[in-house]
């Protein structure tokens, strides 16, 4: 009998330590934090003799990469005219980036054309909320005495975002001409392609490649020693 009360208080208490103790509800996963958006960038493109050069920059008016293209004609289907051409087009499009930096970088046509391409990638949502973007502010202008000091507000506005833009504008062009040597040294082909009887090659200098063309002149210098 006291066996039997014995196996009957521990199953008794084996249930109550049971149905007393709850699982504890999994707690909501913590949301993965999305990726911060890649920034801004603008461009402006410039014709010169031997091809097109485009500059890419940030907001802050430093440049991200510049991208110059060549063109060539095939002369002949022989085995080496493909390679000939591409040479061609390859020195064509690095001569378009020697050209636009030595002559054009500070010219006025490339501050105008930067600030524009600054003022429609960096202002334009907010230029158009105050009527008008930099082309209607290159320079100052005095509002009309219409009684209104909205309008005074909106030229204002303009005005100081065209200022923004030269002055970015300049800021980016002095950087270039002051990396100019640097740039030139770190051009390299980010592609080629022949496309029926002529070829193109795409040059492109960046920080990086800047960089990756010192690393390797300090190894040649180091073997030449």
């Amino acid at each position: 009998m006291k066996l039997l009360i014995g196996l009957f208080l521990v199953v008794a208490l084996s249930a109550c330590s049971s149905t007393g103790s709850k699982p504890q509800a999994a707690g909501p996963e913590k949301a993965e934090k999305p990726e911060a958006s890649a920034s801004l960038l603008a461009e402006s493109s410039f014709q010169e003799s031997n091809g097109t050069l485009t500059v890419m920059f940030d907001a802050k008016g430093n440049w991200v990469r510049l991208t110059a293209v060549g063109a060539a004609s095939l002369t002949d289907d022989s085995p080496g005219a493909i390679e000939t051409a591409l040479m061609i087009a390859g020195m064509r499009a690095k001569r378009t980036v020697a050209e636009f930096i030595q002559s054009d970088v500070r010219s006025s046509k490339a501050l105008t054309r930067i600030a524009r391409s600054y003022d429609r990638a960096f202002q334009s949502s907010e230029s158009q909320g105050a009527g008008g973007g930099i082309e209607d502010a290159q320079e100052p202008q005095e509002a009309e005495d219409d009684g209104g000091g909205g309008s005074a507000g909106a030229n204002a506005l303009r005005t100081e975002k065209a200022r923004q833009a030269r002055r970015v504008a300049t800021v980016l062009t002095e950087r270039i001409h002051e990396s100019s040597s640097a740039i030139l040294k770190g051009v390299q082909v980010s592609r080629r392609s022949v496309d029926g009887d002529s070829v193109r090659v795409e040059v492109t200098v960046s920080p990086g490649s800047i960089g990756t063309a010192r690393q390797v002149s300090r190894m040649m210098s180091g073997v030449m020693k």
